[in-house]
């Protein structure tokens, strides 16, 4: 954590958001990360780091999705501050095995509350709106993934349950032809 820090005070003390992907099974530093909100504000350095560590292990079969270059559950992501919900997200999709961060996102919303007027809700948070076009979405997605579903995955949902839910999206997204 502490090569995080002086990582990310080194290259942007403003905003001092640091990121180090370590191999922990041979201790040693993947990459680094730090927040750039000069060249783009959603470079986190948790993004930043993702990003780096992509660009120096490219996938040996263009496949970074199926076979990325890098072990990621052999990763540790250090972070200097907890990560917000799309690094979080990243850390998942990447598989990391173990997040670890210092100042936590209450503290930092704390310690921001001056800029942000005394930790009021901003007023330039967009309006989200979910369910546009669901079935004609949730279909494309049903056949794209249907690569995923096998043996193990059936498996999986009936142990948990989910049977009418694979009965119910088979009936409703025959993926022939879509």
């Amino acid at each position: 954590m502490k090569i995080a820090l002086d990582y990310a005070l080194l290259h942007n003390p403003q905003f001092p958001f640091g990121a180090l992907i370590v191999d922990h099974t041979k201790n040693e530093i993947s990459c680094y990360g730090v927040n750039s909100v000069k060249e783009n504000a959603l470079l986190h350095g948790e993004t930043a780091a993702f990003w780096n560590c992509t660009e120096l292990y490219p996938s040996p079969t263009q496949d970074d999705m199926g076979n990325p270059g890098l072990n990621w559950t052999q990763q540790t992501l250090y972070t200097t501050g907890e990560p917000c919900p799309m690094c979080a997200a990243e850390s998942i999709y990447r598989r990391v095995h173990r997040v670890v961060w210092g100042s936590s996102i209450t503290e930092l919303n704390y310690m921001a509350s001056a800029r942000n007027a005394g930790n009021q809700p901003n007023p330039n948070v967009p309006i989200l709106e979910g369910g546009i076009l669901k079935d004609a979405c949730d279909h494309a997605f049903w056949c794209a993934y249907s690569v995923f579903r096998n043996e193990k995955y059936y498996a999986s949902m009936i142990k948990n349950g989910l049977e009418d839910y694979i009965k119910d999206h088979e009936a409703r997204f025959p993926c022939d032809g879509h």
